[in-house]
């Protein structure tokens, strides 16, 4: 009997309305096949048996067919389908016909004979129980998708999974973002304030991270630096600017460039401005457009000028030569006064030298 017969047989013995009769062909090919005619009948009922939903399973890639993943697993009679969607396919770019690769089992339908598969949930249910497991103050990556009246949708990356977020516009920045759509299509550092079981959606925090930031900033500013700026908000007083990404600082209006001073209602949020830091009280930080001339730019070797002791060292005496400019007698110019010098004492001094990369000044009695 070739193959083309035996399939033709096969399809008879489906027909409800056939009927064997003792002797016949159809009998003797019944006989012969035995267990496989009531197999092939339900050729699913074995392989549905063993799939179990929400299980992790080893399976081997067999291609795309009808817009479906498919993979092959050991004793199982039909694929595990997966959708042939974005969210699946970013996690399947480099695999190939017969890599193996670990599915999970969404659903089973014994009814329909189909069983359903993700590779996304995998990661995506490792990345959850990673971001969990985080401490308080970690920082991860979110890649800004678009804007909302309310903030931005993105995606956070983390685990190799990508998963849903928002952040509100209130924690976008240290201050309001004067151009909300300048950071959409940017990866930033962000960190977790919540999770929304209800949207299942991370909600996150660029602000909170810029804070832990504000310590180092502070300590590196230099008041011989000129910065730049965008204004944040202006007042009756002054104007309020951010820069270096994490500091806010204010040029009270008597600091402001004198074009401006009349009309500081003309300036608005976004414009760039140019400064100088003039003073850091605790965590304030005061700003001025107004250059001021130091003692820095005029002190000279040889010149003599009055100064205040600050302390006494072991190596030497520090000397305030304004309020801002320390110099140092070295122990070895000393023995040219007569007395002891202590805190506050005025004294006049003559410049021997000006290290001005290290900034230091040293000195001897005049």
């Amino acid at each position: 009997m070739t193959n083309q017969t035996l399939e033709l047989d096969w399809d008879m013995l489906q027909m409800e309305d056939f009927r064997f009769k003792k002797g016949s062909k159809a009998r003797e090919f019944f006989n012969r096949i035995g267990k496989n005619l009531e197999e092939k009948s339900d050729p699913y009922t074995k392989a549905m048996s063993t799939p179990r939903e929400k299980t992790i399973v080893n399976a081997k890639y067999s291609g795309i067919s009808a817009n479906q993943h498919l993979f092959s697993v050991s004793g199982y009679k039909d694929y595990i389908r997966v959708e042939n969607k974005s969210v699946e396919n970013k996690y399947l770019k480099n695999l190939n016909i017969n890599d193996d690769i670990e599915v999970l089992i969404t659903s089973v339908d014994h009814d329909n004979f189909m069983i359903k598969g993700s590779i996304s949930e995998i990661y995506e249910n490792m990345a959850h129980q990673s971001l969990k497991s985080l401490e308080e103050d970690a920082i991860v990556t979110a890649n800004i998708k678009s804007s909302t009246p309310a903030g931005y949708d993105l995606e956070i990356i983390h685990g190799g999974a990508t998963l849903p977020g928002f952040m509100p516009n209130t924690l976008a920045g240290i201050n309001k973002l004067h151009n909300p759509e300048s950071i959409v299509g940017m990866s930033l550092p962000v960190m977790i304030e919540s999770y929304s079981k209800e949207e299942g959606t991370y909600i996150v925090s660029r602000r909170k991270y810029l804070k832990t930031l504000i310590p180092e900033a502070m300590s590196n500013l230099n008041m011989d630096d000129l910065y730049v700026g965008h204004v944040t908000g202006t007042t009756q007083f002054g104007v309020f600017v951010e820069f270096n990404e994490c500091l806010t600082g204010m040029i009270h209006k008597a600091n402001i460039q004198e074009d401006w001073r009349d009309r500081i209602n003309e300036i608005k949020p976004g414009m760039a401005i140019e400064f100088y830091i003039k003073e850091i009280i605790k965590d304030k930080i005061i700003l001025t457009q107004v250059f001021r001339e130091t003692l820095w730019d005029t002190l000279k070797s040889g010149q003599i000028i009055d100064g205040k002791v600050k302390e006494t060292k072991p190596f030497g005496t520090l000397v305030y030569l304004d309020d801002e400019t320390i110099g140092l007698i070295h122990n070895s110019e000393m023995e040219k006064l007569k007395r002891e010098l202590n805190p506050d004492d005025e004294i006049k001094v003559k410049v021997l030298a000006i290290d001005r990369q290290s900034r230091k000044i040293f000195l001897t009695i005049a």
